[in-house]
C-alpha cells in the first residue's frame, strides 16, 4: 500500500484529474482480477466510454466518432501516462453538441409539429449509428419529441377515459366547481397543445440542468470506463459519490430533515422528517421553495434558485450541531428566514422493519423485511448495525406468540459481509457461513461468533431476481445448513464478489478532493463451494417473477467475473427441529401452484415484455401510435387484473411500533401502504402456506 502515498499540491483542476488517474491505476493492482493494460484492454474501454458518454446517441456525430477512434488503441497507453487529454477534448466536444442540439430543439418547437406521416421512432440505440450530420441529428430529434408528444397525449387521454368513468357520479354535483371541471372532457386539440407545450418545457429544463453540471463532474465516467473493465463492480467514487454511499449505507445524514425535489429550478420540500429539526420549527411545510441558504447566523445568503438540487442540497447538510439559515417562499408567495440546526437523521427506508401476519386459520408468524445490509461505518454509539437491529425485532416478534418467521431480502442488493454473515448467526449459532477467495487463491472462512441462537423455529426466506451479493450469501447458507426454505424465483441476481472502499488520500493530509475507489477484492463461495456469481442461488420453492425474463441479472453483464467452485468447508446441518423435508414441502407447493391463474398470467407478462423489448421502432403517425399504445394498455389491465391477488392475510404492527404511530403519522402512513401490499402478496402467501406445511410435518 505504499504506492498510495502521495507528496502532491495540486495547483489546476488538470493536476487533480491526472493525481487522480495515476491514484486509481495504482490501487487496481490490488485487484482481484487485474487486467492486462493492452490493445485489448484499450479497445474494451475506449467502447464503454463512448456507451457511457452518449449511451442513447443523441449527441456525437459520425465525424466526431471518426477523430475520437484514433485513441481506441491509445486508451492503456494514456492510462499508463495518466494523460487525460481524450476526456478534455470528449467533454467539451459533447457541451459543444449539446448546445446545438438545444439549438435544433427549439427550431423544432417553433414550427407546427405533425403526426400525419408515416414515420418511426427507432428505439433500439445499439443498432441505431451515430448520425452522420446535424440535418440527421435534428432529425432525430424531431422524432424523439414527436414520440414524447404522442405518449403525453395518450396519458392524458387515459385521464379522459377516467374522468368519463366516473362522470355519473358527477351529474349531481353542479354546484362542485371542481366537479364541473372534471365533468369537462378535454379535446384531441386540447390535449394535442398541452402535450407539446409540456415536452418542450421539460426538454427545456433537461438543458438547463445539463448545461449546469461542471465539466469536472463527468470525469468520473471516463475513470470508471477504465475500472469497470476490469469487473464491473469496480467503481470510482468522486468525493460527492462517496458522500452519498456512505449515507446510503449507514442509514445516516445530517441534516434538516426533509427530502426536497427540484420543481422548475426552485428546491422544493417534497417531505419533512417527523423530529427532524425542519418538522420541529413548525415553519415548514411540503410545497415550500428554498431561495438562499445561509450558513451559520453570519454567513452570506447564497441563491439556489436554478442550482442543481444535489449542490443545493449540499449546502443545506453539514456538520451535525451546526446551523443552516433559509430563505423561504411559502404557497402564497410570502417569503420568510428560518434558522435550523442540524441533526443526524436517520433515513427510515434503509432500516428493517416487522409485522405480525396471522392466516386465515388463525397462526401467527412474523416478517421481517431488510432492505440492505447496513453498517455502523462510523462505529459509534449513534449509529446502527443491521444484525443488532434485526435482533431486535426478532425478539419482540417473539413476544407475541409467533410460531414461524419470514425474512424478506427481496431487491436487496447486498451491503456489509461481516453483517450478513452476524446475522447467520442468529439462526445457526456458532459456525461457517461464508469462504472468501483473494487473488493469491487464499482461502479464509468467515464464521459466526453469536453464542446464543435468536430464533429456531421455522424460517422462510424470500427472494427475488434482485436480491444479491449479501443476500445471496444469507440464502445460500440458510440452505447448506438446511436451516431454511428459500421462495423466490429460479435463481437470484447471481452476484459472487466481495468489494471494499479504499479512499485516494488515505495515506496524504490533504481534504477529501480524490474521492475513493470500490474495488473487488474476494470473491466469496457457499460454505459447500459453490460460487454465486452468475448463478446466483436457486429456490427451494420455484415462484416466477417478472424479472425472470429479462437480462438484468449479473450473467448479462460484459464485464462481469466468471463462476467458479472450491472446496467445501466443514459444517454440520441444522439439529434443530422440525426437520425440514424439502421434497414434501416441493410437492406440496407444485400440487397449490398447479393451475395458478397468477403463475400463468406471470409467465405470460414476463414473456409479453420480453417481446416488447424487441419491438425497436414505434409508429409516429397519430391513429396508428394510439393503436399500438392503447394495445399494449389494455393488454396490461388483463395481466393486472389476472395477477389481482388476496393473500387472506391480516397484517398488523409489533406492540413496540403501535406506539410510535400515535406521534409519528407519516410512519403510521408508509407502514399502513407496506401491509396493503402484503395483503395482495402471492409470494408471501405461498411461505405462509410452506410455514404450515413445516408445522404440520413435526
Amino acid at each position: 500500500m505504499s504506492l498510495l502515498v502521495f507528496c502532491f499540491n495540486a495547483s489546476s483542476q488538470d493536476d487533480r484529474e491526472k493525481e487522480i488517474f495515476k491514484r486509481v491505476k495504482e490501487v487496481l493492482l490490488y485487484s482481484y482480477s487485474p487486467k492486462d493494460l493492452d490493445i485489448s484492454y484499450s479497445k474494451d474501454v475506449y467502447k464503454k466510454y463512448i456507451e457511457d458518454l452518449d449511451p442513447f446517441k443523441r449527441y456525437f456525430l459520425e465525424s466526431d466518432m471518426e477523430e475520437f477512434s484514433k485513441y481506441k488503441d491509445k486508451m492503456s497507453d494514456m492510462f499508463i501516462r495518466n494523460d487525460v487529454s481524450f476526456y478534455h477534448l470528449s467533454i467539451d466536444r459533447l457541451y459543444k453538441r449539446i448546445n446545438e442540439t438545444e439549438e435544433y430543439v427549439n427550431d423544432i418547437f417553433s414550427k407546427p409539429i405533425t403526426f400525419t406521416n408515416d414515420d418511426y421512432f427507432y428505439t433500439d440505440d445499439k443498432k441505431r449509428k451515430f448520425p452522420k450530420n446535424k440535418d440527421q441529428a435534428k432529425q432525430y430529434w424531431k422524432s424523439y419529441i414527436k414520440y414524447r408528444i404522442l405518449q403525453e397525449i395518450f396519458n392524458g387521454q387515459k385521464e379522459k377515459d377516467s374522468i368519463n368513468d366516473v362522470k355519473e357520479l358527477l351529474e349531481n354535483s353542479d354546484k362542485d366547481k371542481d366537479s364541473k371541471k372534471l365533468n369537462k372532457a378535454k379535446t384531441k386539440e386540447e390535449l394535442q397543445k398541452e402535450s407539446v407545450k409540456k415536452v418542450q418545457e421539460n426538454l427545456s429544463e433537461y438543458f438547463r440542468q445539463v448545461k449546469l453540471r461542471k465539466k469536472s463532474d463527468l470525469f468520473s465516467i471516463f475513470v470508471n470506463a477504465y475500472t469497470e473493465v476490469f469487473d464491473i463492480h469496480t467503481t470510482y467514487f468522486s468525493p460527492k459519490d462517496k458522500e452519498n454511499f456512505n449515507s446510503s449505507m449507514s442509514g445516516k445524514i445530517i441534516g434538516i430533515g426533509a427530502t426536497l425535489q427540484d420543481v422548475k429550478g426552485y428546491p422544493t420540500i417534497r417531505e419533512l422528517v417527523i423530529g427532524g429539526p425542519a418538522w420541529k420549527s413548525k415553519e415548514i411545510e411540503a410545497g415550500d421553495k428554498i431561495i438562499k441558504v445561509q450558513q451559520g447566523k453570519k454567513g452570506t445568503p447564497i441563491s439556489v434558485v436554478g442550482m442543481l438540487l444535489d449542490d443545493a442540497i449540499r449546502l443545506i447538510r453539514g456538520e451535525e450541531k451546526t446551523t443552516v439559515v433559509l430563505t423561504i417562499e411559502k404557497k402564497d408567495g410570502s417569503t420568510k428566514t428560518v434558522s435550523l440546526v442540524r441533526e443526524e437523521i436517520e433515513i427510515q427506508e434503509t432500516f428493517v422493519r416487522s409485522a405480525i401476519i396471522t392466516d386465515d386459520k388463525g397462526n401467527k408468524f412474523g416478517i421481517l423485511y431488510l432492505p440492505e445490509f447496513y453498517v455502523n461505518l462510523e462505529n459509534n454509539s449513534k449509529g446502527r448495525d443491521c444484525s443488532d437491529d434485526v435482533k431486535k425485532e426478532i425478539l419482540e416478534l417473539k413476544k407475541q406468540g409467533i410460531i414461524g418467521l419470514i425474512m424478506d431480502v427481496r431487491n436487496n442488493g447486498g451491503g456489509s459481509l461481516s453483517e450478513v454473515v452476524d446475522i447467520a448467526g442468529l439462526f445457526v449459532g456458532k459456525g461457517p457461513v461464508v469462504q472468501v477467495k483473494d487473488a493469491s487463491g487464499e482461502i479464509k472462512v468467515l464464521k459466526s461468533k453469536e453464542k446464543d441462537i435468536v430464533w429456531d423455529g421455522p424460517l422462510i426466506l424470500m427472494t427475488n431476481e434482485l436480491s444479491a451479493s449479501a443476500s445471496e450469501i444469507l440464502a445460500g447458507a440458510m440452505q447448506d445448513y438446511k436451516r431454511a426454505v428459500v421462495v423466490g424465483p429460479l435463481q437470484t441476481y447471481g452476484k459472487g464478489t466481495v468489494q471494499t472502499i479504499i479512499p485516494l488520500n488515505r495515506f496524504g493530509m490533504e481534504d477529501d478532493k480524490f474521492g475513493a475507489l470500490k474495488i473487488t477484492i474476494q470473491k466469496f463461495y457457499r460454505i459447500n463451494g459453490s460460487s454465486t456469481q452468475l448463478k446466483g442461488v436457486t429456490s427451494d420453492i420455484i415462484i416466477p417473477g417478472i424479472f425472470s425474463y429479462s437480462d438484468i441479472f449479473e450473467k448479462s453483464q460484459e464485464f462481469a467475473l466468471p463462476w467458479d467452485q472450491i472446496p467445501s468447508t466443514k459444517y454440520t446441518i441444522w439439529q434443530g427441529t422440525p426437520k425440514i423435508d424439502y421434497q414434501y414441502l416441493k410437492s406440496q407447493s407444485e400440487e397449490r401452484l398447479k393451475g395458478s391463474t397468477y403463475i400463468s398470467s406471470i409467465e405470460k407478462a414476463g414473456k409479453w415484455t420480453k417481446e416488447l423489448d424487441k419491438i425497436d421502432k414505434i409508429p409516429l403517425k397519430y391513429e396508428k401510435f394510439m393503436q399500438e399504445m392503447t394495445k399494449r394498455r389494455d393488454q396490461g389491465k388483463i395481466f393486472e387484473k389476472e395477477t389481482n391477488f388476496d393473500a387472506k392475510i391480516k397484517v398488523e404492527a409489533p406492540d413496540y411500533e403501535l406506539v410510535k404511530f400515535k406521534t409519528d403519522t407519516v410512519l403510521k402512513a408508509k407502514r399502513k401502504d407496506w401491509y396493503k401490499g402484503m395483503k395482495k402478496d402471492f409470494n408471501l402467501r405461498e411461505s405462509v402456506n410452506v410455514l404450515n406445511d413445516i408445522i404440520s410435518r413435526k
